[in-house]
């Protein structure tokens, strides 16, 4: 005989279910089916190993790691201690809301949140996932950054005198458009100065798609003088210290502040403003059409297209 609490509590569960068509064999089913495993309930930062060490399994690029681990290190020092299957929508969204970022920002941190208990999920370790539901912040479209044609002299012009070694690899960003990433995996080997091709393996690349990037003539001028057979494109592979350098090289040069990819960004806006195709300048720099169309059209003033295409090692003086 079923206790009276027992009997009770069965038939006001027996009534909820009403609406929904379902019995309590179904209910319990569903349950057992969704519901987080208990031997799997483990704190968010045991978690957050877990995760790393999948997407390190899963090939994930370096860079793409590190801004997982930073990111997931924000959100352990609120909720590392946090069982995993406690943590609710309304949790997420308060801590969201108290912290004082940037519409940017608060995004990232969602969408890192988002993922992770989406492999909490796919484990098992939670049936649902709070933080999918929560609407992302609105970005405002802010126009890309880049260089005048002044600046890109100036600092190309202080390298001269105090980086030459630096030449090869701004050159490239600023006249090919290689990403900072791709760039500095690029070897000398990958660098066809009679075809005047610059191969980017899909290894190396962001998209991890193959593509040939076009050397214009000016940009020829600044690679000759130190062409190699083989060997890496960068003075040196850490490129934190590279960044640094160029970020002295900026400031002497009064580029200030320094616009976001401001190298590349310079290269698809003078690109595509001398080519008038979007579907060439997005195949040059391993974009979409759509992405080039957006952010790099109507940026340059006709009149400096044809002098940033004249910018060589002769001119800059």
């Amino acid at each position: 005989m079923l206790p009276l609490s027992l009997r009770a509590e069965a038939l006001a569960c027996y009534q909820r279910l009403k609406p929904f068509n379902s019995t309590l064999t179904q209910a319990v089913d569903f349950f057992i089916q969704n519901g987080a495993k208990a031997e799997a309930a483990k704190p968010l930062a045991e978690l957050k190993e877990e995760f790393l060490k999948s997407r390190k399994a899963m090939n994930c690029r370096p860079r793409t790691l590190v801004q997982y681990e930073s990111y997931l290190r924000v959100i352990c020092e609120d909720f590392g201690q946090t069982d995993t299957t406690r943590i609710t929508r309304e949790d997420i969204e308060d801590w969201l809301e108290e912290a004082d970022w940037s519409a940017r920002t608060r995004k990232n941190y969602l969408v890192t949140f988002t993922t992770l208990l989406n492999y909490a999920v796919a484990r098992g370790y939670r049936p649902d996932n709070p933080a999918a539901g929560i609407e992302r912040p609105i970005l405002d479209d802010r126009p890309v950054g880049i260089l005048s044609v002044e600046q890109a002299k100036c600092l190309l012009c202080l390298a001269q005198r105090e980086h030459p070694d630096m030449l090869p690899a701004l050159a490239i960003c600023l006249f090919a458009g290689l990403r900072r990433s791709e760039c500095f995996a690029l070897d000398w080997s990958e660098v066809d100065l009679e075809n005047r091709t610059i191969e980017v393996k899909g290894i190396k690349a962001k998209t991890r798609q193959r593509r040939l990037v076009h050397i214009e003539d000016n940009l020829l001028n600044w690679l000759v003088p130190f062409r190699k057979r083989d060997g890496p494109m960068p003075p040196e592979r850490n490129i934190d210290v590279f960044s640094e350098r160029l970020r002295g090289l900026a400031q002497r040069a009064c580029i200030h502040p320094w616009p976001h990819n401001a190298m590349r960004h310079s290269f698809g806006s003078y690109f595509l403003a001398k080519t008038k195709d979007e579907n060439l300048t997005a195949s040059e720099m391993g974009n979409s059409p759509g992405v080039v169309f957006r952010h790099y059209r109507a940026v340059v003033k006709d009149a400096d297209v044809a002098e940033y295409w004249r910018i060589t090692p002769a001119n800059i003086g």
